[in-house]
């Protein structure tokens, strides 16, 4: 009972002591002029459960905004894209089998890649003329044991678009190690 009582008072005192930023911060952090009070509130909404502050990104301004923060050895993060001064809640990641059978076709049979949110780096994103969206990441391939160095582990840089944050479309890739990019 003592057990379940400390750990009742240490969620609870944990959530109370919680960090956020408050509105004048974010309107600070972010260019104000291109987001709506209602807007920056959700996005306040949205970090107010964690325990510390989060570092914020502004990827483009008044359109895709996003926060991420350490906690121990995850890595917690969020995007999100503004429609109609509406927050919603993205994944600039692909996770569809087609890409990731696109992206294996292109490395060592050894060096597998896998949807596991440890191997990705958080994405960069930038608005394309045509108004899709370049994602780069860089992401690192599977490793059944982790804590034993091997070469068939590789690293790679790529890019892909997407207009929907659905749907994504492998552009071009390079081992991290190399200067010379792939076309897909």
């Amino acid at each position: 009972m003592k057990k379940i009582f400390s750990f009742l008072f240490i969620s609870v005192w944990t959530i109370c002591n919680a960090q956020t930023y408050s509105l004048e911060e974010l309107q600070k952090k972010f260019k104000s002029e291109n987001y709506k009070k209602k807007v920056l509130l959700e996005f306040q909404k949205s970090i107010e459960h964690l325990e510390e502050k989060p570092i914020l990104y502004e990827y483009i301004p008044g359109e895709v905004i996003a926060w991420s923060l350490m906690d121990g050895q995850f890595l917690l993060n969020s995007m999100f894209l503004i429609k109609n001064d509406t927050l919603m809640e993205i994944d600039a990641l692909p996770k569809d089998d087609a890409f990731l059978s696109k992206l294996n076709s292109y490395v060592p049979e050894k060096s597998k890649f896998i949807y596991r949110p440890e191997l990705w780096t958080l994405p960069a994103v930038k608005k394309l003329a045509n108004k899709s969206y370049l994602i780069k990441v860089n992401v690192k391939s599977y490793n059944p044991r982790p804590y034993e160095p091997s070469p068939d582990i590789l690293t790679y840089c790529l890019e892909y678009t997407t207009k929907d944050f659905k749907k994504f479309r492998l552009i071009r890739l390079k081992n991290a190690k190399s200067e010379k990019w792939i076309k897909v």
